[in-house]
């Protein structure tokens, strides 16, 4: 039976190091969004579709660094604060980045 603990717990080591997106190895909490789409112009970077927030604010200006990422994970983006403000949320519908680059 430890045996069998110890195997589930293994297997649960690496969920845990996907939670945080910091330098310390997940020690900082996930804070972005995830959406159906994710479409890039320049420095922007815009949502759509289905977007959720995770530790982030659904609608209004987003102040501070945060991702957008497709549900499938196949593309991800991670956007700055610069002058104030970093982005604005109308989730579900849509999230736009200002100054963002592909993480």
């Amino acid at each position: 039976m430890v045996a069998a603990m110890a195997t589930a717990m293994v297997g649960m080591a690496p969920v845990a190091a996907v939670a945080g997106d910091g330098p310390g190895g997940g020690q900082h909490h996930k804070r972005g969004y995830v959406c159906d789409r994710l479409e890039r112009d320049h420095h922007a970077a815009v949502g759509s579709s289905r977007c959720r927030a995770i530790n982030a604010p659904r609608h209004g200006t987003i102040r501070g660094t945060f991702t957008i990422e497709t549900r499938k994970g196949h593309h991800k983006v991670v956007c700055v604060n610069r002058q104030g403000n970093s982005g604005y949320a109308n989730v579900p519908k849509w999230v736009r980045g200002k100054d963002c680059r592909r993480a």
